[in-house]
């Protein structure tokens, strides 16, 4: 029986991705459907490394590769962007530090094909690839701990069967309903592609989780964009909860109430209203339960030592972000 292989639009906006985007490319150009089937769709952002050069290499040799400024760096409208000039069935959210597997499409855009049609997606996991640089390992490491927010925070989620689910990163969608709820909302910077999945959902449909292929998602290579990712992410959780109030969970709250448990307890320790062992007694159960994440992850010393510094970036960024958010983030 002959296969009919829908034709399926990656979306991407890219910043500053002169590291990963060459690989990232070369993956969809290999991937086991037809090329013909396949339109990648990149908004440009304004990068200040080679990544703008790199990528009109590509375009010029690759007639299905479709270049689109996007000088607002904001990834939501450049998804947005990136929708309007595609002309695929189906829509995959993708982005320009990951590596697909060969059978992505295949497995997503074929498994969406034959499901009712009150499957809006199908997407799988992300997980970290072993060919980034230390910190990258490191914080690798510790999104795939429970201290990460491992299974609790569903874009890092894995499952071992096909199962419903509230949000998948990457993820491939019928075109239609994506239009229809208004695509993404440019207000979320980051945190765009979970606030468009609550949206459908809130319509009546489903999203379908599949653990027959993944994506190696590479993860921040410093400690300073780790937290400067982790801080965007706490902003939008923020906003989120200001638009849909009734997503918060309270592991939501973790990172700030960590921030604001450490204050209170360092003053109440200055004060002298709590004795001075409480504070050293809390940041060591803080750093063997570090230990302990990740030594479920890795048996590696460096690796389980280095997440110890990530796990307190991803908590403080986060809270910090959600506190800002709060504060100051408009919708």
């Amino acid at each position: 029986m002959e296969v009919h292989y829908p034709t399926v639009s990656f979306i991407m906006p890219v910043l500053n991705e002169e590291h990963t985007i060459a690989r990232c490319i070369d993956a969809l150009l290999q991937l086991d459907y037809p090329q013909k089937n396949i339109e990648i769709v990149i908004a440009t952002g304004p990068s200040t490394d080679n990544t703008d050069k790199i990528l009109k290499n590509y375009a010029k040799n690759h007639p299905n590769i479709k270049l689109i400024p996007n000088p607002t760096g904001n990834t939501a409208i450049g998804r947005n962007l990136c929708i309007e000039c595609s002309t695929g069935d189906m829509l995959m959210n993708y982005s320009g530090h990951a590596i697909a597997e060969k059978n992505i499409l295949t497995v997503l855009a074929l498994t969406l094909q034959k499901s009712p049609k009150d499957i809006v997606s199908v997407g799988c996991a992300n997980i970290s690839p072993q060919t980034q640089n230390f910190i990258g390992k490191a914080a690798g490491i510790s999104f795939s701990g429970i201290m990460g927010g491992k299974n609790l925070f569903v874009q890092n989620a894995e499952h071992p069967t096909e199962c419903f689910v509230d949000h998948i990163s990457f993820a491939c969608y019928r075109r239609k309903p994506v239009e229809e709820v208004g695509m993404f909302d440019p207000k979320f910077w980051c945190g765009q592609d979970a606030e468009l999945d609550l949206r459908l959902l809130k319509k009546g449909y489903n999203i379908l989780f599949t653990p027959k292929t993944k994506v190696y998602h590479f993860k921040r290579t410093t400690i300073r964009s780790l937290f400067r990712q982790m801080y965007r992410y706490g902003i939008a959780r923020a906003n989120m909860t200001k638009k849909h109030p009734k997503t918060l969970k309270i592991f939501h709250l973790f990172g700030t109430g960590f921030i604001l448990g450490f204050v209170v307890l360092l003053l109440l320790t200055i004060l002298h209203l709590i004795p001075l062992w409480v504070l050293p007694l809390l940041l060591i159960t803080y750093v063997l339960a570090s230990v302990f994440s990740s030594f479920q992850v890795t048996k590696k010393p460096s690796l389980v030592l280095a997440s110890i510094a990530c796990y307190l970036v991803i908590h403080v960024g986060y809270g910090a972000g959600f506190l800002r958010g709060l504060a100051y983030g408009k919708l």
